[in-house]
């Protein structure tokens, strides 16, 4: 039982520490991850009630899409169908108002679209 010597146990450890290490390393990042996700749902849900509660928005569906990179400012991706300019400006300026309240930097990237966009477009 040559393999049993000081070097072979000691080589066997260090490989299940390294192994062990690698693990601890992956939950924790799993774990922030899901953190951050949560994060991102949080602030998107409290996006959502100033967007209801906008009159220029009234019968408009406007989807704010959150995402929360690693640094810098939120990106709030504003997407849907919007009846005019007036209300797209609308939706962008409640965002922008929501996300000062909470304190949030935001960057905010607005695909809403509305008929006279659309109507202008080359074919």
């Amino acid at each position: 039982m040559d393999w049993f010597t000081g070097p072979w146990l000691a080589g066997g450890f260090a490989a299940v520490l390294v192994v062990g290490a690698l693990i601890a390393l992956g939950v924790r990042y799993l774990e922030a991850q899901s953190r951050h996700d949560e994060e991102a749902t949080r602030l998107q849900q409290a996006l959502l009630e100033p967007l209801a509660r906008e009159p220029a928005l009234s019968g408009v569906s406007v989807v704010p899409l959150v995402t929360l990179p690693l640094r810098g400012p939120a990106r709030i991706e504003l997407s849907g169908w919007v009846p005019s300019r007036d209300a797209r400006d609308a939706a962008v300026r409640a965002v922008e108002r929501e996300s000062a309240r909470l304190g949030r930097r935001v960057r905010i990237i607005n695909r809403l679209e509305h008929p006279d966009e659309v109507m202008s477009r080359p074919a």
